[in-house]
């Protein structure tokens, strides 16, 4: 496995993250344990949870994972706020007051003193941003937060998240979270530049692009019962018809690297500029193993071309930032 350093934070991750939104739901815990030592045995350092996954029962599945192999302090655990947790007023949203809560209550079920890299899960226009990196720095000084994250934010927010902790002495983000595939690339034209800029690492999640380019999804207006598009509506509106085309065509690509779809979609986004790692949510054993192997495909130039016939850079045909509130 191939580490990464992760921007200005001095940590070296995995090129493939651990994501657990599975885990508790649909995964079982039994699968979701076999999944993670898995994954870690294959030399994954970084598992990336939420505080909203499964309702707290993929941080739970983590915490009791990484208490019974003992390999808390070789792992780097990731979690997030901003979503609601409750039906309160104030339980949603980045301000100190449900960022505080929330990271108690992520730190109870995960088992763990600390949480390796904190994220604001999406960015909250309601709450000024001194606020919510107040109340950022306050856990890191704390030490029950050791880096600090964002997650699909707009690349305006995150710099002037960087100024104010800059003139504030707070802590300051490591690394930005956004969706980047290849039904997705937009990225490429504002995000992926400012991360560099600032040097903050990128991890990447969906690159299968909810299930299209993994080949789950034959016809736009037929989703699969039981898939994830089946699931909700936000992730229905990501399978398009331009998305299932451009999958049809990728999957004739990986027969003639002799490689499957999923790897092959995951090694692309490994190979582009600016990303530090990308997520990888395994439901089952069988899907982990198949993506472990696309931190090993090499891509070449043709390949790489052959891509950007398929979507020209910056371009998209598949909408993946539907879920951040910010762009038109």
């Amino acid at each position: 496995m191939e580490y990464r350093r992760l921007g200005r934070s001095g940590l070296n991750i995995s090129k493939l993250a651990l994501g657990t939104m599975n885990f508790g739901n649909p995964t079982d815990k039994t699968a979701s344990f076999r999944i993670i030592n898995t994954a870690l045995d294959a030399g994954i350092n970084i598992l990336d949870c939420a505080d909203v996954y499964a309702d707290g029962e993929s941080e739970r599945i983590i915490g009791e994972t990484l208490a019974e192999n003992g390999k808390r302090k070789d792992v780097l655990v990731t979690s997030k706020a901003f979503l609601p947790t409750g039906k309160g007023p104030n339980d949603a949203g980045n301000s100190k007051h449900h960022i505080l809560a929330a990271c108690e209550n992520s730190l109870k079920r995960l088992k763990t003193d600390w949480i390796d890299i904190y994220f604001l899960h999406r960015t909250d226009f309601n709450v000024p941003q001194e606020e919510s990196l107040a109340a950022l720095d306050l856990l890191v000084q704390q030490g029950k937060v050791r880096h600090i994250g964002c997650s699909t934010h707009p690349p305006w927010r995150a710099v002037e998240a960087w100024w104010i902790a800059d003139k504030h002495h707070y802590a300051k983000f490591v690394c930005e979270q956004p969706p980047y595939n290849l039904l997705d690339r937009r990225v490429e034209n504002e995000i992926v530049p400012m991360c560099k800029a600032y040097d903050l690492g990128i991890i990447s999640w969906s690159p299968l692009a909810q299930g299209v380019l993994a080949g789950r999804y034959q016809d736009a207006a037929d989703i699969p019962q039981g898939s994830r598009g089946a699931f909700k509506s936000i992730y229905a509106e990501r399978i398009t018809p331009q998305g299932i085309e451009v999958a049809q065509q990728l999957a004739k690509r990986a027969i003639q690297k002799g490689c499957t779809l999923p790897q092959l979609a995951v090694a692309w986004v490994l190979h582009q500029p600016g990303i530090t790692a990308v997520i990888i949510g395994p439901r089952t054993l069988a899907h982990l193993n198949d993506l472990l192997s696309a931190a090993d495909l090499n891509l070449d130039d043709t390949d790489l071309n052959y891509c950007n016939r398929l979507v020209k850079p910056g371009a998209f045909v598949s909408d993946h930032f539907n879920t951040a509130g910010w762009r038109p």
